[in-house]
């Protein structure tokens, strides 16, 4: 629409920070529009091949829409539609996109609680490299190897959703034109230009069950200013997320929820399916009585537990008096049952995280003169993301011996806080085994002392700023760019940790002098300061019973801080090169200087206790975790070529068109040398309307900060043991697996508490790492029939190969590695097992041994039909349909010479995954209908079908809608539903957390209200 001229007052904006006041204040009612030219509106004296060229992502040549490499897109619009208030999260309803190794959504990763990254295809978000409006960004990723995902991805979460104008995804190309990471593709998050108007937008948002609560509220205000030579826009985004844990959605994914377990002895499968959920019988979060230091039941029979008069196992119920324990079904392992009173871990995870954003956008740029001008972009922001719940500080035999850190608890039967019947039950349990009556051992999950919460707090601080121009050599036309792009992002994270030594002072109540129950003297305090450094005696027995002074005691804060920065420097000339057919051959010129540094400081508790001889001793449960840091830099030059062989107007039987395009860059690297990647590709169409399309590409990743500097740490792994009975039958040849098992001295029919109990072990950076490299190519046809105006089908095959992995080497890997090949193969050296064949402890590090291989069909197809064609009055509106679709053929990845793991088919990673929207529009009103399928899965493609009761996931299908009036040509409500009918988790329940979000928050409601000026 067009705006009142008001150049007397533009006389008095001039390039200064007071043009930010002047031009902000909106001077008509006209509606709030972004100002670009629309790439079918050619200017006067624009010939209709320029006009109908744009930049795309993947190339720094204005081109075709139609590019040799696919590219898909997500626009402002479908995002509103939708509600997102997370830009990563709005990905996800694409196809092409896999699970993102950190989101909102399920477990936080350590120190980087509501971050979200993309996962293209589903090979890693190190893998995918993000850019906004073409530039790098700063992550936000942790550097621990504690952390969610290797690489430096970005945080999507950090970008206002009002202030994006679309975003474009490009399969495989971008290494050649941007450099690292662009192995699976681009995402290119390109902003609103030239926004001119006021919006102010506010959404609130609640699920079926009245929870889950989201509160939004963003303004956007934009003006051009000097006649058009300038435009300045501020966003100012606020968002506010209630969190849920697994207990909130219980029978879903809690711990009364249907799972997969270890089948009971005489049934042909080895996994079942149980309901009643998933609970562990070697200690409840009241806490379990025992006369050794062992567990007090295994299978479903008393082990070292205490027992009644009829030999029933007890435990002590939340008042901390015992009672019977209760047995629900039993499994096919001796650690865990179906129901009954033992502890449900699956309740103690998060599902949704809690988050506070706010965040600061300040874009602009101004013609200096006709043909030199600047752009800037400012960014500030703050986000809040908290951990709600986690695995707390667990006393057991299965993490150590009684009395050491997170082993059993060594009680005095004299405990003050015991009931005198309950003392004389233990007392006569012990005397009945001719043990010594003055102790007793306790095993525990302490939920009510340690509840795994943690809170990150993100500061991001970025500046763009660049020059550009143009200028012609006769009559070849050039462009220039030089831009420089800084960010900072720092991330603090802050948990409330026990602190065992303390914890085991507190636990050793007695009665004094006086009959006032205390600590037992002769105490130390540790030396990392809890809240409160008087020392408190602790009510051990039942759930919520220790005083606040006891916890005060006995916990302390923690804290973490992670530093990264990014400095990128690029310049490049582009221009008219010479006159083919098809019209000029265009090519691009540049260099390109990076530098990144990351820096993680895990605090002082996290650190633990430094020891004589330069070791650390954890001073709660977690492991000693080390700091990490380190910096890289290059230095890339980089060029392009595009030819357009022939054009429509050439009038060449068969070929309507013929393009070609070519682009090269050079890494040198500062720690991994040099590196030559490139591309090459073309699009012809025979006819019009019918374009074929292909693309080869070499790419690569140099390998991050954590991958090369991480020092030995301590961690923590469950792995799928190849001996145990549920995977002795795996693996590429199933009877080397057996043969090497059975030669390693563990009997047949093996139970594994490492598939279910997590082990110690320790892992490394590498710094003698090389780049991953991928070999990648896509071929594939766009359909444009004349006969059916507003339709267009592409299909693209895409064909992933990457070589040279970097691999962190799981457990499941390293014991695959040995089990899999003979038993003198080095693998089999980094694992150890007791006497009875459990592991024990395993040794890991980074290694540049792992392959990845991915086959798959990206379709789209969508069709805009005005309704006037069928014959209704024009009034009648319009029809968008719109279907993107995605069948994986292939999707492995393989350590070494190991076994191939298969990724497609797991229930995060359907073969099949298809969404389809309809929208239809009239004037004032829109309706929008989005379905979303996912095909059927396997509980474990990896496995025999065999093995399982039930292999199979089903397909699964969800509906959202949302319904859009414009009340006045300034105001507009939209009511949106996600999940329609309330869809729950596919059969048999055993799905990823994120990919079936919906189906586990249930239907969910949104209101927006929008005003714009």
């Amino acid at each position: 629409m067009g705006q009142p001229n008001h150049t007397a007052r533009s006389a008095h904006c001039r390039l200064l920070i007071g043009v930010a006041l002047c031009s902000l204040v909106p001077t008509g009612k006209a509606m709030a529009q972004t100002a670009d030219t629309p790439a079918s509106e050619a200017p006067a004296g624009q010939d209709e091949a320029e006009a109908n060229t744009i930049v795309v992502t993947g190339s720094r040549i204005p081109t075709t829409t139609i590019t040799a490499q696919p590219i898909t897109r997500v626009t402002a619009d479908e995002i509103a539609k939708r509600g997102f208030t997370n830009l990563g999260l709005a990905l996800l309803d694409q196809p092409g996109f896999g699970v993102p190794g950190s989101s909102p959504i399920g477990s936080q990763g350590f120190s980087g609680a509501g971050q979200t990254f993309a996962n293209l295809y589903n090979l890693g978000s190190q893998r995918t490299l993000t850019l906004v409006n073409g530039n790098r960004f700063v992550s936000a990723a942790n550097s621990s190897l504690l952390g969610a995902v290797a690489g430096s991805p970005v945080d999507l979460a950090q970008i206002a959703p009002a202030l994006v104008d679309r975003v474009e995804t490009v399969s495989v190309g971008g290494a050649p034109i941007y450099g690292s990471d662009a192995i699976a593709g681009t995402v290119n998050v390109i902003l609103k230009k030239n926004y001119q108007g006021l919006s102010i937008n506010a959404s609130q948002g609640v699920s079926g069950q009245g929870d889950g609560q989201d509160t939004n509220v963003s303004l956007l205000a934009g003006r051009n200013f000097a006649e058009g030579r300038g435009n300045i826009t501020v966003s100012v985004y606020y968002d506010r997320q209630h969190g849920l844990t697994n207990a909130d959605r219980s029978s879903q994914i809690g711990g009364s929820r249907t799972f997969s377990g270890t089948a009971v002895p005489g049934n042909t499968y080895t996994h079942q399916v149980y309901s009643g959920g998933l609970h562990y019988n070697l200690f409840t979060n009241t806490g379990m009585p025992m006369v050794a230091d062992a567990y007090p039941i295994l299978g479903g029979r008393a082990s070292a537990g205490i027992t009644n008069a009829a030999g029933q196992v007890l435990t002590f119920n939340n008042a901390g008096q015992l009672t019977p324990f209760i047995n629900g079904q039993l499994t096919g392992s001796p650690a865990y049952q179906a129901g009954g009173s033992g502890f449900a871990i699956s309740d103690y995870d998060n599902f949704l995280a809690d988050t506070e954003r706010l965040q600061g956008t300040l874009l602009g740029h101004y013609d200096l003169t006709e043909h030199i001008r600047f752009s800037g972009e400012l960014w500030l922001s703050r986000d809040n993301g908290t951990n709600l719940a986690k695995q707390p500080y667990y006393n057991t035999r299965q993490f150590a011996a009684a009395g050491q850190p997170q082993g059993n608890l060594i009680i005095s039967t004299a405990n003050p806080y015991l009931s005198a019947a309950d003392r004389q039950t233990i007392i006569s349990n012990l005397a009945g085994y001719g043990l010594p009556t003055n102790r007793f051992y306790l095993s525990r999950a302490n939920t009510d002392l340690s509840t795994g919460a943690f809170r990150t707090r993100s500061d991001l601080m970025r500046f763009v700023g660049g020059l550009n121009g143009d200028f012609a050599l006769g009559e070849r036309k050039f462009d220039w760019d030089v831009t420089v792009n800084y960010g900072r992002s720092t991330s603090s994270t802050a948990s409330r940790e026990l602190v065992t030594q303390n914890f085991n002072n507190a636990v050793n109540a007695v009665t004094n002098a006086s009959g006032q129950i205390v600590c037992a003297p002769g105490y130390t305090n540790a030396a990392y300061p809890t809240i409160s450094s008087t020392c408190a005696p602790l009510n051990i027995f039942g759930y919520g019973n220790a005083s606040s002074a006891a916890i005060d005691y006995v916990t302390a804060n923690a804290f973490t801080h992670q530093l990264n920065t990014q400095t990128d420097v690029v310049a490049d000339v582009k221009g008219d090169l010479i006159r083919l057919p098809g019209g000029y051959a265009k090519g691009v010129a540049g260099y390109e200087y990076r530098r990144e540094s990351a820096a993680f400081d895990p605090g002082a508790f996290y650190a633990g206790a430094l020891q004589a001889n330069g070791s650390r001793v954890a001073y709660g449960g977690s492991a000693p975790i080390a700091p990490v840091s380190g910096s890289f830099h290059s230095n890339e030059f980089f060029g392009e070529f595009n030819a357009p062989i022939i054009a429509p107007d050439n009038d060449v039987p068969l070929i309507a068109q013929l393009d070609v395009n070519a682009a090269v860059r050079y890494v040198k690297h500062s720690l991994t040398g040099g590196f030559t990647s490139y591309t090459g590709g073309g699009s012809y169409a025979p006819v019009k309307g019918l374009t074929l399309r292909g693309n080869f590409t070499r790419s690569f990743r140099a390998p991050a900060v954590t991958e090369l500097f991480a020092p030995v740490s301590t961690v923590t792994s469950l792995g799928n043991d190849p001996c145990d009975k549920g995977y002795i039958n795996a693996g590429n040849n199933p009877a080397v697996r057996a043969a090497n098992c059975a030669a390693a001295g563990l009997p047949a029919n093996f139970t594994s508490t490492a598939t279910t109990v997590s082990v110690k072990g320790t892992a490394g950076g590498n710094p003698n790492l090389q780049n991953e490299i991928a070999n990648s190519w896509t071929v594939g046809a766009v359909l444009q029939p004349a006969a059916l105006r507003g339709l267009e089908i592409s299909a693209d095959y895409v064909n992933i190969d990457i070589r040279n992995e970097i691999a962190a080497l799981s457990l499941t890997d390293l014991m695959s590695a040995c089990y899999d090949s003979s038993l003198s193969s080095p693998y089999c050296s980094t694992f150890t097992r007791n006497s009875a064949g459990q592991v024990t402890s395993f040794a890991s590090s980074n290694f540049n041994i792992g392959q990845e291989v991915f086959r798959a069909l990206q379709g789209n197809a969508k069709y805009t039909l005005p309704l006037e064609r069928l014959g209704l009055p024009s009034s009648a509106g319009v029809l968008d349909l719109n279907v993107n679709y995605l069948h994986t053929f292939r999707h492995y990845y393989r350590i070494g010479a190991g076994d191939l793991q298969q990724v497609v088919g797991q229930s995060k990673d359907p073969a099949d995954r298809l969404t389809a929207t309809a929208n239809y529009s009239r004037k004032a009103f829109n309706w929008m209908v989005q379905g979303i399928y996912y095909g059927s899965s396997k509980i474990n493609p990896n496995g025999l079908d065999a093995d399982y009761q039930y292999p199979t996931v089903h397909a699964y299908v969800t509906f959202n809608t949302s319904v859009g009036v414009d009340v006045t040509k300034n105001v507009n409500f939209r009511f949106l539903v996600n999940n329609v009918f309330n869809r729950g988790l596919p059969f048999p329940y055993s799905a990823d957390v994120t990919r079936y979000y919906d189906a586990i928050m249930g239907r969910y409601f949104r209101l927006n209200a929008s005003l714009k000026f």
